[in-house]
């Protein structure tokens, strides 16, 4: 009798460890797989610039423009951003804001943002090279934003600050009508 319960007893532990190394392992495969977290893919769409005109860069003194930031989250997780400034820039001096309002990036959907973009055409025009390109039909700008907030998954059961640096350049071809740009973007997620 007392070599069945010593038995009994030895197969229930030996059960128990194999269920939690069992869980363990999978929770470590999860980990590194599934949950690890990836970089958002952004793109920018200058969409408001159909409405402008040469004229408007030469003789305003700002110009505002639509622009729409697509940014999909691949991961697991929501994103919740707080209020941001984007920062737009011409051979390396600031030229231009664009107001980002805080939002939720839902997990593994696409969300849009959509910001009304001030480019100080004065700014532009104090710059020499800026006079040739504007004359030569484009110019090339750098948009960049850093956009702060918490990351949440499993029903907000786990939540982690992290930060979201996304740097953006942009052509604008002025001599084309209408007006039309182009962008091409990175984005990096640190947590």
């Amino acid at each position: 009798m007392v070599a069945t319960s010593k038995s009994t007893l030895r197969v229930c532990c030996i059960s128990a460890t194999i269920i939690v190394l069992v869980t363990i392992a999978v929770l470590v495969t999860l980990a590194l797989t599934v949950f690890k977290p990836r970089d958002p893919d952004v793109v920018l769409y200058p969409v408001g610039l159909s409405k402008l005109q040469v004229d408007d860069f030469i003789s305003q003194d700002s110009v505002t423009s639509e622009m729409v930031m697509s940014i999909r989250n691949r991961n697991y997780a929501s994103f919740e951003f707080a209020n941001a400034t984007s920062h737009i820039k011409y051979d390396g001096k600031l030229v231009g804001r664009v107001p980002i309002v805080q939002g939720t990036v839902p997990a593994r959907s696409t969300f849009n943002i959509t910001a009304p973009a001030v480019l100080r055409a004065k700014r532009l025009r104090e710059n020499p090279n800026a006079i040739n390109d504007i004359v030569g039909g484009s110019l090339n700008l750098t948009a960049t934003v850093t956009m702060h907030g918490k990351m949440s998954m499993l029903n907000r059961l786990i939540k982690k600050r992290g930060s979201v640096y996304t740097e953006c350049h942009m052509t604008i071809y002025i001599s084309e009508v209408p007006i039309r740009g182009e962008s091409w973007c990175w984005a990096k997620l640190e947590m």
